[in-house]
This record gives structure tokens, C-alpha cells and sequence, in this order.
């Protein structure tokens, strides 16, 4: 009796621990089904919910009666021989084997490594008890991904080789089998080869174009996401909108890609690029014929941007053109640029690229148009012809940018146009114009007739032609051996603007030519207007020249100049020639104490600061001089003084009479 009863205590108490292991085991099956989903979209396809947690179940230990679907297999156990210690050293091991088995599946969660599940096992209930050995095998699946477009494009954009082979095996959880890790796509930009460095001009004008019509198009594309087979089902898809973003995608892709050199008897041509599947492109090519325009206009931009237009696409961006006589639009925009940069020389190309580099603010269209009129002008002179007329605008704005484009015209520069510059250099009314004129003389074949114009005007052009001259001269940064006399003479010319503005030229050339420097140094101390002894002496101190004769000039502006300006242009200039000396330090240190403008005391002590002199003021030496003058100022000597002069203007005039 007393047997049976400890038989019947000892199965009670294995049931009651066998129902808190089954709780136990719940509770870890629902943690991790919480995650399940986002693993399995790591996964593929794959379905988390359809797969077996037999495994688990295996682990956790002996279990509850059948419960819903889930089936498991128990190890046989011989009863009559399983006392408690056993039974405990048992529950451990399958304690530890289900930690195991959580860790590997956290593991996997944690690194997200695709096309890794685990394979089931087929079990059933035998006795509520364990079986089958806790063995636990894994299967790796490698789920086949469709071909995305970014792998034509650029194959080796994406790959990174950052993990090492000890991280790999973290990877793997524990399995012999190598788990590699998933490339993702970056798009980054992809390199030229040496032998199509000539192209990356008009490869980057044809990338910029493309980029700024889909912009205009507001379609914003993922190409990290796009497929070779998605674009294919675009391409058929009965909405038109679809297949205009697919076309406008197999564009963007053309321009970003490799490229391939064209064989080397297709001169004029550059490079093919062939970033677009063979496949794509018949898509393509049929879409020049599709019902909707916006589309026939996508296939034919796309065309080009693939190198390889062909007469339907020409003829598409023609009629484009003219369908837009206001010349703002961003359809004509586009086809204008793709037939520039294929050579197209019409007329419609050039009004258009001028109507946007003359009508729009962005400064990066006019930079565009202005590299294309640059480009397709040594093929014809209508580009010439027509900025020439741009010339009579009454927006100074227009003739700005219309002297501008000139100058990087590659055809040759004729006579008309040529005089039409000289003229609007001399008598245009903004200053703006005159300045960019005679910038666009500098730069084409006309430096010949800017010089001999400068030098006209020098020696016999009225005033305000003179100072012109020297402002050109100034910003052209031009001075020649048969300049250089006529320049001279300007620093002794009767009028005060002419001098003040050679001062202003010399400075701006930075000429230490020593006859300009006389003509600076006799300007700082015989010139009758104080303004342009000031010019002078900051020319002086720009130019960076300096000896002891110029420090002598100097000290001596400070100490005796009347006008406050021109003393501290002559502290500017000695602190800017770095000027230094003991004759220096007791020279401004006695300034600084005698000095009664405060703004030119100020600099005086900036100076005496920037050379570490001291700034303390000898009060023996002040009360000395001001005793000397109280004595000098006396009625007494005065009167003596007084009388000793008139008696010598006596004796001068008896002389004079004798």
C-alpha cells in the first residue's frame, strides 16, 4: 500500500512539473512570434505562420496533452526507473537545448540573414513524454531574386567587402555553411575609363538635361528598387503614366551608367552608352510610336540620352520645338539640349537654347545653354549672329549676358561686331556693359584693336574717356611697354580724377616699376589736394615696396601733413610695410604725445602696439615743451620778435633801391 502511494506521488508530481514547463514553453513560443513576421519579410516570400515549431516543442521538454495542430514526439523513458535526480539532470538538458535553439533564432532575427529557416521535424504524442534526442537541423534556402536594373547598370556599385571571415561565421549561427552577406545598392557614381575622359563634358550636359526634365515632370524614381522585369511590365502597362516613368527610368539609367568607346570610325560621336538592357531598348524604340505624345517625347529624350537617336526621335523634338513658340517650356527645353549636343545647328535650336539663357533666373540653365551656343558655334555663325542682336537690347541685363555668351563663342569674331563692342565699351550708359565688353574684346581675336583703343584715349581722349581707360587697364589687368608712357603721364595730368585713378591703377597692377614709383612719391608730397596724397601713399602701401627713403616720406606725412587723412593713411602705410627701427619707436612715441587728433592718435598706438613699443609718455619731456612754448608766447618776446622783422624788411628793401 504504502508503494503505491509513493508510485501514485511520484506521477502526480512529474504531472505538475511537466504543466509548468508546458506554461513555461507557451510563454517563449508567444515571445517569439511576436517577432516572427519581421524575420520572415527578411526571409522572402516564406511564410513564418506555415512553418513547424515541432523543434521547439522538442527542446522545451515533455509535454501537455495535444493541443490545437501542434504534434509532438516524446523520448522514451523507462518509469520505473526515473527518480528525481534524473529526472532533474533531464529537464536541464532540455532547459539548456531550448536556450540554445532561442539564442540561434535571435541570432538569426538580429542579423537578418535572408533565405534561413529552420527544417521540420515530424513527431507525435506517445505517453506526454520525450522520446527522440533533442537533434536539431537547420537548411539554408537561397531564395532567387528577380534581375534589378541597378546590376546592368553598374554591376560592381553595392559591394561591400567590410565583413570579415571571423563576422561571416557569427553570421552563419553556428552552421558549417558560409552565409553571405545580402549586397545592398548604393548607386554609387561610376568610374571613366582614361580613354573616354573627352566625353565626361558632354555626358554631364546630357546627364543634367535628362535630371532637370524628369524634375520638371515632378516623377520621383527608387532605382535601387527597379527591376529589369518591373520596367518590362511598365513598358506594357495600358497606363500612360506608368510607361512614362519606366522610360524616363531607362533615360536616368542610360546617362548614370558604363559607357563603351564607339568604334574609332565614328568620329564626332564620343561614346555609346549602354546602361539599358538589350531587351528595354525595342521596348523603347516601339514607345516613339505610342498613342500618348508625352510618352513618343520620353522615348525619343531616352533615345538620345542612350547615344543612339534615330530619325523618328529627331523628328519628334522638332515638332516639340515648335509646338512651344513662347520658348518656356520645359519639353522643348529638353529636345532643345539633346539636339544641340548631337550637332543639330537650325535655327529653332539656337532661339530656344537663347530663349532660356536669356529668359530664366536659374544660373545653372544659362551655364547650360551657354556651354551648348559655345559648343555648336564653330558649326555655323547664326549663334553670332543672333547674340549680336541682343547686343541693341534695352535690358543692360540682356547685353551683359549677351557679351558674355560673345566671348566664348568658338567662330571667328567679324568687323561689325568687333566696332559694335568697342563702341558699347566707351559710350554705353552702364558701367556694367562697358566692363563686359571690353572683358569680351580681352577674350576673343580683338586684343589688337582694345589695345590700340586704349592708348588713343590716353593721350587724346577727353576726361572722362581717360579715366575709363585706366579703369579698363585696371580691371583687364593689361600694361605694355607702349602703354606705360601714356600711363606715366596721367600722374601729372591737370585734372584731379585722372591722377587719383592712375594712383588707383598702379595699386590694382601692383606695378614696382621704379618709374611709377617716383611719380607715387612726388604725388604723396607736391600734390596740392590732400585726396590725392591719400590715393597715393595706400598705392604706395599696396604695392608692398618699401626702403628708407619711403619711411623718411612717410614719417615725415605724419608729423607734418595738416590734414588728419593723410597722417593716418601714412600710419596705414607704415604698418603694412611693416616699417621697424629704433628711429621708428622714438619717432611715434613722440607723436603719440603731441599728437591732438584723436583718430590719428589711435593709429598711432595701434602701431606702437603692433611692434611690442611702449605706449607710457615721457611727462618730463611734455612739461619741458610746454614750458618752452609759455616762454615763447610771452607778450614781451612777441614784440621783439615783431620788431626785429620789420627792421629786416628795411634793410632788404634799401638794398632792393640801391
Amino acid at each position: 500500500m504504502n508503494l503505491q502511494h509513493a508510485k501514485w506521488r511520484s506521477e502526480h508530481h512529474s504531472k505538475c512539473r511537466e504543466d509548468r514547463l508546458y506554461k513555461q514553453l507557451l510563454n517563449n513560443a508567444s515571445q517569439i512570434l511576436s517577432f516572427s513576421d519581421e524575420v520572415m519579410d527578411e526571409m522572402g516570400a516564406i511564410s513564418f505562420r506555415n512553418a513547424d515549431f515541432s523543434w521547439l516543442f522538442h527542446a522545451m521538454g515533455p509535454l501537455a496533452p495535444e493541443c490545437g495542430s501542434i504534434s509532438v514526439q516524446a523520448p522514451a523513458v523507462n518509469t520505473k526507473e526515473s527518480p528525481a535526480e534524473d529526472w532533474e539532470a533531464q529537464s536541464s538538458r532540455w532547459q539548456e537545448s531550448a536556450q540554445n535553439k532561442t539564442s540561434q533564432l535571435l541570432q538569426l532575427r538580429k542579423h537578418r540573414i535572408p533565405g534561413k529557416v529552420l527544417s521540420p521535424i515530424s513527431t507525435d504524442v506517445q505517453n506526454r513524454l520525450n522520446k527522440t534526442a533533442a537533434t536539431l537541423t537547420s537548411k539554408h534556402i537561397e531564395i532567387p531574386q528577380a534581375p534589378r536594373l541597378q546590376d546592368i547598370l553598374n554591376p560592381s556599385a553595392g559591394i561591400h567587402a567590410t565583413k570579415s571571415d571571423s563576422e561571416q561565421e557569427i553570421f552563419s549561427a553556428g552552421t558549417d555553411r558560409t552565409v553571405q552577406v545580402e549586397q545592398r545598392w548604393m548607386d554609387r557614381p561610376t568610374k571613366i575609363d582614361s580613354a573616354l575622359k573627352q566625353s565626361v563634358a558632354e555626358l554631364a550636359t546630357l546627364r543634367y538635361a535628362v535630371d532637370q526634365w524628369r524634375n520638371a515632370c515632378n516623377i520621383k524614381l527608387p532605382l535601387q528598387r527597379v527591376t529589369i522585369e518591373g520596367l518590362k511590365g511598365a513598358l506594357s502597362d495600358p497606363n500612360y503614366p506608368v510607361r512614362l516613368e519606366a522610360i524616363i527610368t531607362c533615360a536616368l539609367g542610360a546617362v548614370n551608367g558604363p559607357q563603351e568607346e564607339l568604334d574609332p570610325g565614328k568620329a564626332g560621336k564620343g561614346c555609346k552608352l549602354k546602361a539599358v538592357p538589350q531587351e528595354l531598348q525595342a521596348l523603347i524604340v516601339s514607345a516613339l510610336d505610342d498613342p500618348v505624345k508625352r510618352v513618343q517625347m520620353a522615348a525619343a529624350v531616352c533615345q538620345y540620352a542612350m547615344r543612339t537617336p534615330n530619325a523618328r526621335a529627331r523628328d519628334i523634338l522638332r515638332s516639340t520645338l515648335k509646338q512651344d513658340p513662347s520658348g518656356t517650356g520645359a519639353d522643348s527645353w529638353v529636345a532643345a539640349q539633346c539636339l544641340a549636343i548631337d550637332g543639330d545647328t537650325s535655327q529653332a535650336v539656337i532661339q530656344r537654347l537663347l530663349s532660356q539663357h536669356f529668359l530664366r533666373d536659374a544660373t545653372s540653365d544659362r551655364e547650360q545653354s551657354r556651354m551648348l551656343l559655345s559648343n555648336i558655334s564653330s558649326n555655323t555663325t547664326l549663334v553670332r549672329s543672333l547674340l549680336a542682336e541682343e547686343l541693341n537690347s534695352a535690358n543692360c541685363r540682356t547685353r551683359v549676358q549677351a557679351c558674355a555668351s560673345i566671348a566664348q563663342l568658338r567662330s571667328p569674331i567679324n568687323k561689325d561686331l568687333c566696332n559694335k563692342l568697342i563702341y558699347m565699351m566707351w559710350n554705353d550708359w552702364s558701367c556694367a556693359v562697358r566692363h563686359a565688353a571690353a572683358l569680351a574684346l580681352t577674350k576673343m581675336d580683338a586684343a589688337r584693336e582694345m589695345h590700340s583703343e586704349l592708348s588713343a584715349k590716353l593721350k587724346e581722349g577727353p576726361t572722362a574717356w581717360r579715366v575709363e581707360a585706366l579703369i579698363f587697364i585696371g580691371q583687364l589687368s593689361i600694361m605694355t611697354p607702349k602703354l606705360l608712357p601714356t600711363f606715366l603721364r596721367c600722374f601729372n595730368d591737370d585734372f584731379v580724377a585722372v591722377r587719383k585713378q592712375a594712383c588707383l591703377t598702379a595699386a590694382s597692377l601692383m606695378m614696382d616699376d621704379q618709374l611709377v614709383l617716383d611719380q607715387l612719391m612726388n604725388l604723396m608730397q607736391n600734390d596740392p589736394l590732400w585726396e590725392v596724397k591719400v590715393e597715393a601713399i595706400d598705392a604706395l602701401g599696396q604695392i608692398g615696396w618699401m626702403n628708407p627713403a619711403l619711411q623718411e616720406l612717410l614719417m615725415w606725412a605724419v608729423h607734418h601733413e595738416e590734414e588728419p587723412s593723410v597722417r593716418i593713411a601714412a600710419c596705414k602705410a607704415l604698418s603694412t610695410l611693416d616699417a621697424k627701427g629704433p628711429e621708428l619707436q622714438h619717432f611715434l612715441q613722440e607723436r603719440n604725445a603731441l599728437e591732438p587728433n584723436a583718430d590719428v592718435q589711435r593709429h598711432i598706438e595701434s602701431l606702437l602696439k603692433k611692434h611690442g613699443y611702449s605706449l607710457g609718455r615721457n611727462e618730463s619731456k611734455i612739461h619741458e615743451i610746454k614750458l618752452q612754448v609759455e616762454l615763447l608766447c610771452t607778450k614781451h618776446i612777441i614784440t621783439q620778435k615783431v620788431l626785429l622783422m620789420e627792421e629786416r624788411g628795411k634793410q632788404q628793401e634799401q638794398k632792393l633801391l640801391c
